[in-house]
């Protein structure tokens, strides 16, 4: 969420998309649960992310204040506080404090149906999130697996390999030639 107030700059000067934060999931998120489901967004703290819903509203499409959005800080959350003094965070001793936090929030708000992380700090617990929950969990890893799914090929069908580069020769082909002679029979010309 900061970093959007960055991303038509960023979108100006880029020749690929950019996607400045995860909350730019939150629309598509949103669309995906009823409308009385809400959605719990944490964030490294939720009282500085505040003077971001303009720019956030302007720039991801998505209204903070809408009720359906529940942001949440993990300020609180133990040894979470090496974020803010720009400390290395101690991923394991934090992540039971993070799922507690989440567990707490569930049992108050049981109409959570989804998980986004705002925060790149926030990644390492996404697993442990959706382990202790059974809920999806979305944050930047996701959003980057997203937007690079669309342009990979899929072994699974279609045209497999298409991305390598063309080697210039075109080959020559004729319309028909591949096609059996009952099959010729059968088209029509004019």
């Amino acid at each position: 969420g900061f970093m959007m107030a960055f991303q038509p700059l960023a979108r100006d000067v880029a020749t690929v998309p950019v996607f400045m934060s995860s909350m730019v999931q939150c629309p598509m998120i949103s669309v995906a649960f009823d409308k009385y489901d809400v959605i719990l967004i944490l964030t490294a703290n939720s009282k500085t992310l505040e003077p971001q819903k303009n720019v956030l509203l302007k720039e991801c499409g998505f209204d903070v204040d809408d009720t359906r959005f529940l942001i949440q800080g993990c300020q609180d959350v133990d040894g979470f506080d090496a974020v803010a003094k720009g400390e290395k965070v101690d991923v394991e001793r934090v992540t039971p404090g993070m799922v507690k936090m989440v567990q707490d929030l569930l049992s108050m708000q049981p109409n959570i149906r989804a998980i986004l992380l705002e925060c790149t700090e926030l990644p390492p617990y996404a697993d442990a999130l959706r382990q202790a929950t059974g809920l999806p969990v979305w944050d930047a890893i996701t959003c980057a697996d997203f937007f690079i799914s669309c342009c990979k090929d899929n072994p699974r069908f279609g045209l497999n390999q298409w991305q390598n580069d063309w080697d210039g020769t075109v080959e020559e082909y004729k319309l028909g030639e591949h096609l059996t002679a009952k099959q010729r029979g059968r088209l029509t010309h004019g």
